[in-house]
């Protein structure tokens, strides 16, 4: 009977025991689950080791300003025209500070990790606003540091400004695949966000943005953006082409990219190509000669025609030209050369 007795308050020990242990289980008290780790990009888009081409060559024949917060260098490319850009990142995001003898605009405001608006209050005391040249998030980062931001008057562009990106989406981009150097002192990763902002002037194709002696004419390129615009400095003879071109891979792969808009903007801008002598484009190389856009045009022939080199994998076709090179789906091509 006692040996019973001894019995029954073990095993009421051990289910008192498994109460708590089941207690300590609640789903409302365990810790949260981890964000699920980004799938990598295939590598013909953003291979291994993409920073081994750094330096990149041309930056030694540019003037250097000066390198901010360990993260921006910036060169004059120009007078009153200056290059800040982010070397560390896998985007290598260019902004341009453009200024006139009253006013000066930032076309594009980069990926939003470091201070821009220090840097640029560090280059002029001239009032200072947005112009983006699309929306994508390494165009759009520090639009916030600013009151006023131009637009092309596009509802995809106008939207993705007023939605924001939230801290989630980012994280990917401050991985150790996107970064070869340490983030800049003082950014937090961990509340790393683009805040709505609502934009002040819608821009159309044609309009003239006056710096007081110095005008930019807005040019409506769209295809890697649906409301990409390029921005023509005709006095100086620079055109500011955003995402439209720079020299690397041109996303022609991306679901957003409208791939015969796309080479009707080229068309565009390569009927102009007597009024510019430079490109400064959105990532990688500042101070491009312009004869690099009619290339553009006759690469998209040269594919949709069955020729040019290139290297496949992942559904992808990435096509190796003079100065840049073209990403497209292997489908794409498929369907246009059958066509």
């Amino acid at each position: 009977m006692r040996r019973a007795r001894l019995l029954c308050v073990v095993i009421l020990l051990g289910l008192l025991m498994a109460c708590s242990g089941e207690q300590a289980q609640d789903p409302s008290e365990a810790p949260a689950a981890a964000e699920p780790t980004p799938e990598r990009a295939p590598e013909l888009v953003q291979p291994t080791e993409w920073w081994s081409v750094h330096p990149r060559p041309v930056y030694a024949s540019l003037e250097k300003v000066g390198t901010y917060q360990d993260w921006f260098d910036v060169y004059m490319l120009a007078e009153g025209t200056y290059a800040i850009y982010e070397p560390n990142q896998f985007e290598e995001s260019i902004c341009y500070l453009v200024l006139g003898e009253e006013r000066g605009v930032i076309i594009d405001t980069g990926n939003g990790i470091g201070d821009l608006r220090a840097v640029v209050e560090e280059l002029t005391d001239l009032p200072v606003s947005v112009v983006n040249t699309h929306t994508h998030y390494d165009h759009i980062g520090s639009n916030s540091q600013w009151d006023e931001v131009s637009v092309y008057d596009h509802p995809d562009e106008i939207d993705r400004l007023q939605t924001g990106i939230d801290n989630a989406r980012l994280q990917r981009y401050i991985t150790d695949e996107y970064l070869w150097k340490p983030l800049p002192e003082g950014f937090d990763g961990a509340t790393w966000t683009f805040p709505p902002t609502e934009p002040t002037t819608l821009m159309h194709d044609g309009d003239l943005i006056d710096l007081g002696g110095r005008t930019l004419e807005v040019i409506f390129t769209p295809g890697h953006a649906a409301g990409h615009a390029c921005l023509l400095d005709a006095a100086n003879r620079i055109l500011f082409t955003g995402d439209h071109f720079y020299p690397g891979p041109l996303y022609a792969h991306e679901t957003d990219v409208d791939i015969d808009l796309y080479v009707e903007s080229n068309l565009k801008i390569a009927a102009r190509v007597d009024e510019y002598d430079y490109v400064c484009a959105g990532h990688n190389d500042p101070w491009v000669g312009s004869e690099v856009i009619p290339r553009v045009s006759e690469a998209f022939d040269t594919i949709f025609s069955g020729g040019g080199e290139f290297t496949e994998g992942d559904g992808l076709r990435r096509y190796r030209f003079d100065g840049f090179d073209v990403l497209i789906r292997s489908e794409q091509v498929l369907a246009k050369t059958s066509s």
